[in-house]
């Protein structure tokens, strides 16, 4: 009796170390899609506001339901656009305002992404087409090679992300017996 539910137990410890291992592996993969999407939607808000001279609000609606998923617990460009209505105007303010809840229920990104998605703000914000223009450009760079850099570590770090759990939960298998 007492060597099944050693053995029970190694196979839950195992089962665990695969689960860690793979929620660390997806969540590599969400950071890239992430910096992906905010990539996409900050082309089409350059475009749609320097050549369509769509409204801001109907630009950022328009970037949430195109580039991000309905599943997702927040839509940053959804939320900056809701938050527009009450900052009278103030765009920066309104996106730092989402951003900052975005933030708190995304976990996977880094500082410097958030840095560079905070800059999404300044970057659409401006009164000046040409200006707005250059920042975005700017800003679509360092997205750019943020993505890479998150492409480099999902691809060295996530696939072994559920080696080294199972490796873990192997140990505490050993231990156990």
């Amino acid at each position: 009796m007492y060597l099944i539910i050693k053995i029970m137990g190694s196979f839950l410890v195992l089962a665990g170390g695969f689960l860690a291992g793979h929620k660390i592996s997806r969540q590599y993969k969400k950071r890239s899609r992430i910096l992906k999407q905010m990539q996409e939607a900050l082309k089409y808000a350059d475009d749609a506001i320097a050549i369509e001279n769509t409204l801001l609000d109907e630009v950022l609606k328009s970037c949430g339901e195109k580039f991000f998923d309905k599943d997702s617990v927040i839509d940053l460009w959804t939320r900056a656009s809701e938050n527009l209505k009450t900052e009278f105007g103030s765009f920066e303010n309104a996106w730092a305002k989402a951003c900052e809840e975005y933030f708190e229920d995304i976990q996977c990104l880094t500082e410097k992404d958030k840095e560079c998605i905070t800059g999404i703000g300044l970057a659409i914000g401006l009164a000046n087409t040409q200006r707005q223009t250059a920042h975005v450009t700017a800003t679509l760079q360092r997205l750019q090679g943020l993505e890479k850099e998150s492409l480099s570590v999902e691809e060295k770090e996530g696939k072994n992300a559920v080696k080294i759990a199972l490796a873990m939960a192997a140990a505490v298998i050993v231990i156990l017996f």
